[in-house]
């Protein structure tokens, strides 16, 4: 069994660790193993300190929570447009800036190849946000499978419906079938932390789940759900477009791109659904039980927000 003295010292390894990765606009997301911070307060871009792990499950990390850097006050809300984000954060260190860059190319170049690169976000000349009020429509009164039967309120999706990063979930939870809104409870004020930590408004990016209703106790979804609710996300991404999807935790990306490789696989590189390049991470809510996994998560957010500028820029 690990000692106090063990614990403490482990502890103070992590937080010195993180002081040299981070510079003094630096947020705590990673550290915050308390009370969420509310939805609108979306901090600037930091690095993590926390040291990759496995995907086996973790114990818990030590209670005592190192002080965090002053936050500067959060930018002011963007409209509901392709704009341009903040500046992406920097990569602090060499070794990632490096992996960062061939993730990058690599991913790149497999577009080229598919003549991906020149697909551009939407060309219609409908207006994607109508598109999505009528399809939502649809699903407030959708009986197509017996998740319906169970439900509070349909979980559609919210944010910027011209958004340029679309996050994917598995399914609502029960705050987000109270409320009818998607990742409003722990986990997505955590959410709301990642997206601004590498230079996000959360209305900037869309965010939604493959399942329009709440599973009973949360459970995986089952194929005939899926089946039933993904015309439904087909047809938002058909009406948005973004560049890049960003799959939240096995389910999601698994569900998503047909597969059963685990996460630890499909981190590893782009994948493609629809010609849109998708990449994943943990969930959000896994991050809050395993919190040393929030450093290989703070990678791969940063691996996004490098594709995004890169496509940007094409």
């Amino acid at each position: 069994m690990t000692s106090d003295h063990d614990s403490s010292s482990q502890l103070l390894g992590d937080f010195l660790r993180w002081l040299q990765q981070n510079d003094s606009r630096g947020d705590a997301w990673f550290w915050d193993e308390g009370a969420p911070a509310p939805l609108a307060s979306a901090p600037p871009p930091a690095a993590a300190p926390v040291e990759a792990a496995a995907e086996a499950p973790l114990p818990e990390p030590a209670p005592a929570t190192p002080p965090s850097p002053a936050v500067p006050s959060p930018p002011a809300a963007a409209p509901a447009a392709r704009t341009p984000a903040a500046s992406a954060p920097a990569a602090s260190d060499d070794p990632f800036q490096a992996e960062c860059s061939r993730f990058v190319q690599e991913t790149l170049a497999a577009m080229e190849r598919e003549g991906l690169l020149d697909r551009g976000p939407a060309v219609s000349g409908e207006d994607p946000a109508a598109t999505l009020a009528i399809l939502r429509d649809q699903v407030s009164s959708c009986t197509a499978c017996g998740l319906h039967q169970g439900r509070t309120r349909t979980v559609f999706g919210a944010g910027n419906p011209r958004a340029d990063i679309l996050f994917i979930g598995e399914a609502p939870g029960r705050d987000e079938d109270l409320q009818g809104e998607p990742f409003v409870g722990k986990s997505g004020q955590l959410l709301t932390k990642i997206i601004g930590a590498i230079g996000f408004e959360r209305d900037q990016v869309y965010i939604c789940n493959i399942l329009k209703c709440r599973p009973p106790n949360n459970r995986d979804p089952l194929p005939e759900e899926v089946a039933c609710c993904e015309p439904y996300l087909k047809q938002q991404l058909a009406a948005m477009r973004p560049r890049v999807i960003c799959c939240l935790g096995r389910i999601a990306a698994q569900t998503l791109l047909k597969t059963e490789a685990s996460l630890r696989t499909l981190r590893a590189t782009a994948h493609f659904y629809e010609g849109i390049p998708v990449m994943a991470t943990y969930h959000p809510a896994a991050l809050l039980r395993h919190a040393a996994w929030k450093r290989d998560t703070w990678n791969d957010v940063r691996k996004l927000r490098a594709l995004h500028d890169a496509l940007l820029e094409r």
